[in-house]
């Protein structure tokens, strides 16, 4: 017996369910033994709308989010952290951020800085005043300058480094070098 047949049998209480709960169609799919694809096709079929769920003022999730989000350079903070802190797997972190990017209540750049050492290079970046070459030596990002003007460029809010870098007077401490050597 196909998806069909299986849903034919349960289609009373599925679509009440569909109808009254906000139970995610994988779940549904899992309860009465078909995939979210066969779920989705029959929500279609029979022109099924779903109640909407209330985020935000309800959801512990998205205001987890919310308040870490707004801590100061907050774009900054790697998805694996955010994940981390509070306890969320991938699809489930995916689904509430992409609510609240959608309500415009947290930045569209938040939580899509994936890599750990990046997120310890932009916290050095932020407090040292180091080069940002020995930086990227230190967490092992090899071009961490141009993921800085990339960053820069696509309009993420990259303050200039604390160290600026001075060639002359680098020329000139190397010649003074050379001449003890000499010398």
């Amino acid at each position: 017996m196909g998806t069909s047949g299986q849903l034919r049998r349960v289609e009373d209480r599925l679509t009440k369910d569909l109808e009254q709960t906000t139970t995610p169609i994988v779940r549904l799919g899992k309860k009465y033994g078909v995939s979210k694809q066969a779920i989705f096709a029959f929500i279609h079929r029979k022109g099924i709308k779903r109640p909407n769920r209330e985020h935000t003022e309800k959801c512990s999730i998205c205001q987890g989010l919310i308040r870490i989000a707004q801590k100061p350079q907050s774009e900054f903070i790697s998805s694996h952290t955010i994940k981390k802190q509070l306890g969320l797997e991938k699809g489930n972190f995916l689904y509430h951020i992409g609510i609240l990017r959608k309500k415009g209540l947290i930045s569209q750049k938040f939580g899509r800085l994936y890599s750990i050492k990046l997120e310890r290079a932009y916290q050095i970046y932020f407090k040292k005043r180091l080069p940002v070459s020995t930086i990227g030596r230190q967490v092992g990002v090899k071009n961490l300058h141009s993921i800085l003007k990339r960053h820069k460029a696509l309009g993420w809010d990259v303050p200039d480094p604390l160290f600026t870098y001075d060639g002359n007077e680098r020329r000139k401490r190397l010649k003074r070098i050379r001449r003890m050597k000499k010398g």
